[in-house]
């Protein structure tokens, strides 16, 4: 386990709190940052020569996802081996600081979805095309957590585990790329998309097993079907609905752009007969895409055909 010089205590129930009284906050934020994705540029006369700066960022994202993977996995296998599945999904005791070393980097985990956002500001500075897939994560993601943290969804940790660990990877590639290694790295690039949406069919495996515990509630005698549900499983029946919704979009687009980019033809051949290999054409330049998914439309060859123009 990393050390980490600052203590890593937090009052869990007073942030909770403060998030579910602040929900202006998150809807403010997404506001401004709408703003800055379609008129940001229009204030740049040229794009500004942030690459290193972004790279120095992309770098620091990653370490500090390592240190949060370093502290969520321990906790959750722990989890898993001592009280099992169904308790770490439906069952949300840390959220009384059961073990305050989690919940700390559980709450970092929800904040920091503010400060992903610079993700795309970096991109508007520089006047790299900030596509929609990029700007739907991060908009989706944010409301999401936000929701979730507010609500003590008990699937939290799980959530939280999965993105710290597939960051962890994602961030110091576009660390390695921004700084020379880009051709390198490409023969890997696919399996980074592939870990990206096993990703997104382990977030709808954990909330369709949440859907599973709560629709086979039994109420009790004046009990809702609502309270029935967060009796059995502690995570409220419209989280887990939103989170199934969002989790079903991203697999989708991230499996769009993965055939677009590597398995469809650009031109029909004999085996386009009987297979679908035309591109879908849903994500416009997807040739131009990073190919680790669709967060930064910025690879070198975006950048060589804009200057040819």
């Amino acid at each position: 386990m990393f050390p980490y010089p600052l203590g890593e205590s937090i009052d869990a129930e007073y942030w909770v709190q403060w998030t579910a009284n602040h929900a202006e906050i998150p809807v403010a934020a997404i506001g401004f940052y709408l703003l800055i994705i379609f008129h940001g540029q229009k204030l740049l006369s040229k794009g500004l020569n942030l690459k290193y700066t972004f790279a120095i960022w992309n770098f620091g994202l990653s370490i500090y996802s390592m240190y949060g993977a370093s502290r969520m996995l321990p906790w959750m296998y722990k989890t898993l081996t001592t009280k099992g599945f169904h308790h770490s999904i439906c069952n949300n005791e840390w959220s009384a600081n059961e073990d305050k070393q989690m919940v700390y980097w559980l709450m970092l985990f929800i904040y920091s979805k503010y400060a992903e956002l610079f993700d795309t500001v970096f991109l508007v500075l520089r006047k790299k095309n900030v596509i929609f897939l990029h700007w739907f994560h991060h908009v989706t993601v944010l409301l999401y957590c936000q929701h979730a943290w507010a609500l003590t969804i008990a699937a939290g940790p799980w959530f939280a585990t999965m993105n710290y660990c597939v960051h962890s990877i994602m961030y110091m590639y576009y660390f390695l790329a921004k700084v020379g290694y880009y051709k390198l790295l490409q023969p890997i690039a696919p399996l980074i998309t592939v870990v990206q949406i096993l990703q997104m069919v382990g977030g709808m495996t954990i909330l369709i097993c949440v859907a599973k515990e709560q629709l086979k509630a039994v109420q009790l005698p004046g009990e809702n079907w609502k309270e029935a549900s967060l009796r059995t499983c502690t995570v409220d029946p419209a989280n887990w609905k939103m989170g199934l919704l969002m989790y079903f979009s991203y697999f989708l687009l991230f499996v769009l752009l993965f055939f677009d980019k590597y398995c469809a033809h650009k031109k029909r051949d004999k085996t386009c007969l009987e297979l679908p290999c035309e591109p879908t054409n849903f994500i416009k330049n997807h040739e131009n895409v990073n190919s680790t998914g669709f967060f930064h439309d910025d690879s070198p060859k975006l950048s060589e055909s804009k200057k040819k123009q």
